[in-house]
């Protein structure tokens, strides 16, 4: 069983307390989970949700209570939706 691994760099787009939308001039390709690494934030575990070419929606792991708490500790002046309408 191969254990492959690969990076892709884009861009965050938007990024909510349930997941984000990721841009990458790269072939994305995800057969198991993701981990979106995001700098001052740090990594975050997810699933690829949906895919438009290059664009590509992630549903994070944790809770969104856990992400709130992660991105308000990194950045004390941000504001974030602790509570999105989905």
């Amino acid at each position: 069983m191969s254990n492959e691994e690969h990076t892709v760099s884009g861009v965050v787009r938007d990024m909510s307390v349930s997941g984000a939308k990721f841009q990458t001039k790269d072939v994305f390709e995800a057969t198991k989970g993701v981990i979106l690494e995001v700098p001052r934030f740090g990594s975050f575990p997810c699933q690829l949700i949906w895919q438009n070419g290059h664009v590509v929606g992630l549903s994070f792991d944790d809770s969104p209570d856990e992400i709130y708490k992660t991105v308000t500790g990194a950045l004390p002046g941000i504001t974030i939706d602790p509570n999105p309408i989905n």
